[in-house]
């Protein structure tokens, strides 16, 4: 995978697990306070994240969407002061808690640039937020998606479920990816969860990474 490390001394981070096929660009307008650092990983064309925990006081997990799933595999040794899922479950491909599977399949069989604007048309909903979205400049090519997607695929039908505890799962009311009863169903009784009045592609709709996990 791919990182972007935002390094400015302080005891804190926040590590940000990136959506399928989504740039970094997404969360930089997130207000950041004085005491954290920020780690942002994408592009899950492998699993392997070369990173110094060591030296934070408080680690802070967010994840969105399949970066839910890639971070329980990444991160399971790691301290964390709170976990925060969002629009996501540990189980991406799966009928009962996650994106029904004839779909996820259907999504990489079919995959081509039609396909994938009608993809970001549905996790953005609206023509605004979707011309954002495509315009920005450090929007994947289609290859690298392609790419990262099949490697997905791949590792979710060879690795096992990991065990790991989540403290937030929001979930957005709107969200046309991941269904909103497959997302309620996983996590009821396993976490507290919270919701946005919003699609999968939440983040236009918040305004500080803290307001993830504060009261």
């Amino acid at each position: 995978m791919r990182i972007e490390y935002l390094q400015r001394g302080k005891p804190n981070l926040i590590v940000y697990f990136a959506g399928w096929g989504t740039p970094p660009s997404v969360v930089s307008h997130l207000e950041l306070s004085d005491q954290y650092d920020l780690l942002i990983c994408y592009d899950y064309r492998d699993l392997q994240l070369d990173f110094d925990f060591s030296p934070y006081q408080q680690i802070y997990l967010v994840a969105w969407s399949m970066g839910v799933w890639v971070a329980e595999q990444v991160m399971q040794q790691i301290p964390l002061s709170k976990a925060i899922a969002i629009n996501g479950t540990s189980f991406p491909s799966d009928d009962q808690f996650g994106i029904p599977k004839q779909i996820f399949t259907g999504t990489l069989a079919g995959l081509d640039e039609a396909n994938r604007h009608k993809f970001e048309r549905r996790m953005c909903q609206s023509k605004a937020l979707l011309a954002d979205y495509q315009q920005r400049t450090d929007y994947r090519s289609f290859a690298d998606i392609y790419q990262e997607l099949v490697y997905l695929a791949e590792q979710i039908e060879l690795r096992p479920q990991v065990p790991f505890n989540w403290d937030i799962a929001w979930i957005a009311t709107q969200d046309r990816i991941f269904p909103v009863e497959n997302q309620r169903a996983y996590w009821q009784d396993r976490c507290q969860i919270r919701t946005i009045e919003a699609g999968h592609y939440a983040f236009p709709y918040l305004k500080t990474w803290q307001a993830l996990w504060q009261e």
